[in-house]
């Protein structure tokens, strides 16, 4: 005997309230696992976005002052060099605001001096906000971190970073990207556009602290009138392009320095 329509709906009521009731308890399953991954994450040193960070500083014990603002047209480093900043190595830099708290320390039960945060190794101004890092973990290896209050440790990978020279967190180009070569005079001579390109797309394999001098000069004039001057020289098996208004040196090869000067093949 065929079911009743009344009994199939019945049915079809009870399977469809099943269903639902599973979905209900499959998704509060999920809710809490999630919460539960979430509570076992470590937690981050600060909860400042590096995206929307537009000022840092950074002081190390022996080192040069590096100071870093964020413009229109991305990062660029003051000081000690007024020039880009390279745009991979900023994110690398800020990454330590988010490096994963591996201990908070009961400040009260510990010697500032036995942590060296008395005179921290490393200071680091964040917009508005001060970063003390200080000595190694001689177990674990972990820094000793300074914020908020707090005294923690983190992995010392995202505390060396802050340690590094300002010549290599600066754009390699021997001109800024945003800027136009119109001529180039070498060594007094008439100006010439030929070289133009050259100096304009000439990145450097390596930037030093100057003084360096050559044995050829060059004056780069650019769109805006600005006129940049260098000396080029020549270093064991590599050639040295010496600004001396920034006091800083790029190391190029060969063939770079020769397209420079005009002497390319």
């Amino acid at each position: 005997m065929a079911a009743s329509p009344r009994l199939i709906m019945r049915k079809t009521t009870r399977n469809t309230l099943l269903l639902a009731l599973n979905v209900v308890a499959l998704g509060a399953g999920v809710f809490a696992e999630l919460r539960r991954e979430e509570g076992m994450m470590p937690e981050p040193l600060t909860t400042i976005d590096p995206q929307y960070v537009k000022a840092m500083t950074i002081e190390a014990a022996g080192g040069r002052k590096r100071v870093f603002e964020h413009r229109a047209n991305g990062w660029w480093m003051t000081q000690p060099y007024p020039l880009r900043a390279d745009a991979n190595n900023i994110p690398r830099l800020l990454a330590v605001l988010n490096a994963p708290v591996r201990k908070t320390l009961d400040a009260t039960h510990y010697d500032l001096a036995n942590l060296g945060l008395d005179k921290p190794a490393v200071t680091l101004h964040v917009d508005g906000a001060l970063l003390e890092f200080g000595g190694e973990d001689p177990i674990d290896h972990d820094r000793y971190v300074r914020f908020g209050g707090k005294i923690v440790r983190i992995p010392d990978r995202f505390a060396i970073r802050l340690t590094e020279s300002p010549e290599v967190e600066i754009d390699r180009h021997l001109i800024d990207p945003d800027a136009t070569v119109v001529e180039v005079s070498i060594d007094g001579t008439a100006p010439r556009a030929d070289v133009a390109n050259a100096w304009k797309q000439t990145v450097s394999q390596q930037m030093l602290p100057g003084p360096s001098m050559g044995s050829m000069n060059a004056v780069v004039e650019l769109a805006d009138t600005t006129k940049l001057e260098f000396s080029i020289g020549r270093k064991d098996n590599a050639y040295t392009v010496y600004r001396a208004d920034i006091d800083l040196v790029y190391m190029v090869g060969e063939a770079q320095a020769q397209a420079l000067l005009g002497k390319a093949n």
